[in-house]
């Protein structure tokens, strides 16, 4: 019997090392990856006739009083002609609308949504928003082809260079969108928040620049410019009401034959959650939509190839991936809390798996430093402060296995309602009224 036990522990050790050895050598693929810069995008940085092209900033919003006044002003700095904001008030309860409106500027535009077609998602909000710019209520004589749509959250704050660094791809007939990366603007308000922007640096600066080689970039709610004549291909309702619409479109796009690609020198500046109950309740949203993306596996498998499909499917795939690596820690950390039982009672010997046990949980903690050392170089982040903010983030990772088990639990029982996270108030963006450029036209407002 004690032998048979002790088969089955060295068969689950093998499986975890394995399971953990591939997701090491994936990260480190895509790390890898990440360093080289593509060829293919370098003519697509000069500057030439994507400057000119028309862009509508388009900002769905659902009670987003407290944001939505920093938010437009930060992008009516960005303004020149050709460039239109179209704010989608989503049936809000609050102010948003009056804040919209209590702003001067020709360029900005107001669509209110009343019920029931309101509070339909962000999916529908985005789907009236096209609609409404494919009516020429915003750009008189659309051109699909040469129109950009950028979405931005109701917090988001694009950096001033964004648009010079994002157009210049769009110079490229196929290009069908691009991404920018996220930074959490308030990283230095907790530790949840630093994690949180650690967890966008990585994800953009290694996993998005990695997958510019493997054609398999992804799209993210915020900070996304889409060609509307990619938008049109994909339908009247470009956005899906999958509660990660972001996700789909993206999918959507790849297996229509757009390219995707990533801008890694732009950034778009949001706020990240400070209390762990609001954080668990939008991961577990963020899963629960990987989950709803499944259908789309088989037009995946039919449309993409190669290593493309091989990520797709991997970052479809990634709540199963994660529920099963919770297992497989819960075994690693029962290894680890009878070793710390036999070190209590002074019968611990030391072994050299304790080393290997440390390298393959935290051996990635220092390349994921020197990334974030990278981009707050600016910001008097230390090495040292960087290596043990990283050792930080793999118990932070832990949180994540919660909402895996959390979004699994409510598919299954067939729940997808959610309340809305509130944001932080911004009392300095709401109070300035700044009018930039000329004409004082009130926003145009319609109805829908």
């Amino acid at each position: 019997m004690i032998l048979v036990h002790g088969h089955v522990v060295d068969a689950v050790l093998a499986v975890m090392t394995l399971f953990i050895l591939s997701g090491i050598v994936y990260n480190l693929l895509l790390y890898a990856l990440s360093l080289r810069k593509p060829l293919v995008a370098l003519h697509r940085r000069r500057r030439g006739s994507g400057d000119l092209r028309p862009v509508v900033f388009v900002l769905p919003c659902l009670d987003e009083g407290r944001v939505i006044g920093a938010s437009i002003d930060r992008l009516l700095t960005l303004w020149r002609p050709g460039i239109h904001i179209l704010v989608v008030d989503d049936g809000s309860a609050d102010d948003t609308s009056a804040i919209v409106l209590h702003r001067s500027h020709p360029a900005l535009h107001l669509l209110r949504r009343t019920l029931p077609e309101a509070r339909q998602g962000k999916g529908e909000a985005l789907n009236a928003a096209i609609a409404h710019i494919r009516s020429g209520a915003v750009i008189d004589d659309v051109d699909p082809f040469d129109t950009i749509v950028c979405i931005v959250d109701a917090d988001g704050r694009l950096d001033l260079h964004a648009l010079d660094d994002v157009l210049p791809f769009f110079d490229d007939p196929s290009m069908g969108a691009v991404q920018i990366g996220v930074r959490i603007n308030n990283r230095e308000r907790n530790w949840l928040a630093r994690m949180q922007d650690i967890e966008f640096v990585l994800y953009t600066n290694i996993y998005q620049r990695g997958r510019r080689h493997l054609g398999s970039v992804g799209l993210g709610g915020n900070g996304q410019f889409v060609r509307l004549a990619a938008l049109d291909s994909l339908g009247a309702a470009p956005w899906s009401r999958s509660l990660t619409e972001d996700l789909d479109l993206g999918l959507r796009l790849h297996f229509r034959g757009w390219e995707v690609e990533f801008c890694p020198t732009a950034f778009v500046h949001q706020q990240g959650l400070v209390e762990v109950s609001k954080w668990i309740r939008q991961r577990t949203r963020w899963f629960q939509g990987h989950l709803q993306s499944w259908p789309l596996v088989p037009e995946l498998l039919e449309t993409t190839h190669g290593l493309s499909r091989a990520d797709l499917l991997y970052h479809v795939t990634s709540p199963f991936l994660q529920i099963l690596s919770s297992v497989l820690s819960a075994g690693l950390v029962l290894a680890v809390s009878a070793d710390a039982i036999e070190a209590t009672l002074g019968t611990l010997r030391p072994s050299t798996w304790w080393l290997v046990i440390y390298l393959l949980t935290f051996g990635m903690s220092f390349f994921h430093a020197r990334t974030y050392l990278q981009v707050e170089r600016d910001h008097a982040l230390t090495p040292s402060r960087a290596v043990v903010l990283l050792h930080g983030y793999v118990f932070y990772s832990l949180l994540w296995y919660v909402a895996a088990w959390r979004a699994l639990g409510r598919t299954l029982l067939r729940r997808s309602s959610w309340a809305k996270t509130a944001r932080l108030s911004e009392v300095h963006g709401r109070a300035q009224n700044t009018r930039i450029g000329r004409g004082t036209d009130r926003p145009k407002e319609m109805n829908a």
